[in-house]
């Protein structure tokens, strides 16, 4: 299982690429808009979602780690996979496609190639309520900002914190003072206890 791939692009198609890692290439998939980012000889690091089933094995990659969430959650929706998840990540990028689904605009969301009325409706359903903290990543440094607020809400959560509590904290919460996960949570523990 990869976490993330560090390497060069030796060639790329739309569909997928090549990454060579210290000679070894990996072939990538990717979205329409990674495949506009990507340049022949440059090296990046693609996180990457690894794609395991019974009888494929396919690595996709990110350029960020917050476009790798938002298509893990894609396919957490009921009748999305991966082809319909790259191909809503391939026709809007990652904060528009969030506000579209958080906006419950469902005549944007089916211009996504072969995302009818009923999958829309059911992205809504099923994932409004977990990307609306995909906007604070605007307000914080390379550390992704969902990525803290799952952490923090977890481990709040197995403190014995309820969870409306949590949720009322965190989107108050002004994560620029933060230089770290670790001082983040004391900073809103502290808080916690307070209130």
């Amino acid at each position: 299982m990869f976490e993330y791939l560090e390497g060069t692009v030796s060639y790329k198609k739309p569909e997928y690429f090549a990454l060579d890692v210290r000679g070894v290439a990996y072939r990538v998939y990717i979205s329409l808009r990674m495949y506009e980012k990507i340049e022949l000889g440059q090296e990046y690091r693609i996180y990457i979602y690894n794609h395991i089933r019974e009888e494929e094995y396919k690595l996709i990659g990110f350029l960020e780690e917050k476009e790798r969430k938002l298509f893990e959650l894609l396919l957490s929706v009921k009748g999305i996979g991966v082809s319909l998840a790259l191909a809503a990540l391939s026709t809007y990028p990652v904060e528009q496609l969030v506000s579209y689904i958080q906006e419950e605009k469902i005549a944007r969301l089916k211009k996504i190639p072969k995302l009818g009325e009923k999958k829309a409706q059911q992205m809504i359903l099923d994932i409004q309520s977990k990307v609306k903290h995909f906007g604070m990543e605007e307000t914080m440094k390379e550390d992704s900002a969902f990525t803290w607020v799952e952490d923090i809400a977890s481990a709040l959560e197995n403190l014995g914190y309820a969870k409306k509590e949590i949720e009322h904290l965190l989107q108050q919460e002004t994560w620029t003072e933060y230089q770290s996960l670790e001082e983040a949570m004391k900073g809103i523990l502290k808080k916690m206890k307070q209130s």
